[in-house]
């Protein structure tokens, strides 16, 4: 038995939240730990772990998903969901919805904050590369649990 689709899509949807947040908060992390150890400081795992800790639950993460996932994804959700509805494929438009989302995200967000970034680990595009998979990950969940009765790459449209 399925939950009703508005119950399914916002429980889809608050997963998919829950994963890109808890994603770029661990590399937003990591990198951040990486920069400082490369001018000798040093971090041992506890360390490491704790700081991880801190950001998922409590440090970066209401930030991040206040300020960009949050609003990224649901205009993204929204948009690949129109050309599902046409083309069907949930775990193509999705992911690249999702990914694309925090992609263009994060550098938006930043240029409009009056910090110099509000994402410090994005002085490395590759973070933000990086942050993005999360995003597209976030998207193959969304698309899998908002849609289980659609082909996954292809079929019909949603009728």
């Amino acid at each position: 038995m399925y939950a009703h689709p508005i119950l399914r899509f916002a429980l889809a949807f608050l997963a998919a939240v829950v994963l890109t947040v808890a994603w770029g908060s661990l590399v937003q992390t990591q990198y951040n730990l990486a920069a400082l150890i490369g001018i000798g400081v040093e971090i041992g795992p506890a360390v490491n772990l704790q700081a991880s800790l801190t950001d998922v639950f409590s440090g970066f993460s209401p930030t991040y998903a206040g300020y960009i996932v949050l609003p990224a994804l649901m205009v993204a959700f929204f948009l690949a969901w129109q050309v599902v509805k046409r083309a069907g494929a949930p775990l193509l438009w999705f992911p690249l919805a999702g990914g694309l989302a925090i992609l263009a995200g994060i550098p938006l967000v930043n240029w409009l904050s009056p910090l110099a970034l509000l994402i410090g680990a994005s002085r490395d595009f590759s973070s933000v590369v990086v942050m993005a998979l999360g995003g597209a990950a976030s998207g193959a969940m969304f698309g899998w649990l908002a849609f289980p009765d659609l082909p996954a790459f292809s079929g019909p449209p949603i009728s």
